[in-house]
């Protein structure tokens, strides 16, 4: 008699009230051309990831929005979390492997109460988590203290020792969140980095415009690698 299937992991989506991408691309190939990738991108780390819960070897959970799914990328696997395990592999010598909860338009309540949940309860104990967020709830929410309220929550939530990224961009709504997380850092150990501060903008941006290229994403992976390579003691050249 064979053991049971485990229950696969589930199809995270974030379910949109208002389809805005749907409705500028009428108007903006460049946007339309990008939302076209979502679904396709899920789909493909769906896949990804059940293959990746069963394997051997050390594993790295992330979390986050679209960002971290590669979104913008010409390809699914241009993305820096890909950029950042081959590198990784390639300086430990170990099969890492990387189960991507993040989803399109994620925001804190998702991390929160969608991914952090899958996290506890179907993934055992990871080696690694990051978590990169936050950028959905400053561009399409306007009240701060809800969005703060969330923030907290979900840092309150993810792991002791997660690798968190700061947000940047003008204002100062991304240094009010920036506080939150420096705050839960001091407590549950976070290594906090800028996954934001590139050398430019210039032609790192997919055609819409607010989604990284494959230039961005390069551009990610070098911000996020040294802080990778420092939470676990690798080497960073």
């Amino acid at each position: 008699m064979h053991p049971p299937r485990p229950t696969p992991l589930p199809r995270l989506r974030r379910k949109r009230r208002v389809d805005l991408p749907r409705f500028i691309g009428r108007f903006s190939e460049g946007v339309a051309q990008i939302d076209a990738q979502t679904e396709q991108y899920h789909s493909r780390w769906d896949d990804h990831n059940e293959g990746a819960r069963h394997d051997d070897g050390p594993l790295w959970v992330a979390l986050g929005d679209s960002s971290t799914q590669g979104v913008g990328a010409s390809e699914w696997h241009f993305g820096w979390t890909h950029l950042v395990i081959d590198r990784l592999r390639a300086a430990t010598g170990e099969p890492w492997r990387l189960v991507n909860l993040a989803m399109s338009g994620g925001r804190f309540r998702d991390v929160a109460d969608r991914q952090i949940p899958v996290l506890r309860t179907m993934l055992g104990t990871p080696d690694l988590v990051t978590c990169v967020i936050g950028s959905n709830d400053l561009m399409w929410r306007r009240g701060t203290a809800a969005i703060h309220r969330d923030a907290d929550d979900a840092m309150a939530r993810i792991p002791a020792g997660t690798l968190v990224s700061r947000l940047s961009g003008p204002g100062s709504r991304p240094g009010r969140l920036n506080e939150i997380f420096e705050r839960h850092a001091v407590d549950r150990e976070f290594g906090l980095f800028d996954i934001w501060n590139w050398p430019s903008g210039r032609n790192a941006l997919a055609a819409d415009y607010v989604h990284p290229n494959d230039l961005g994403y390069r551009y990610m992976a070098e911000l996020a690698w040294p802080a990778l390579a420092a939470k676990l003691g690798v080497p960073v050249e």
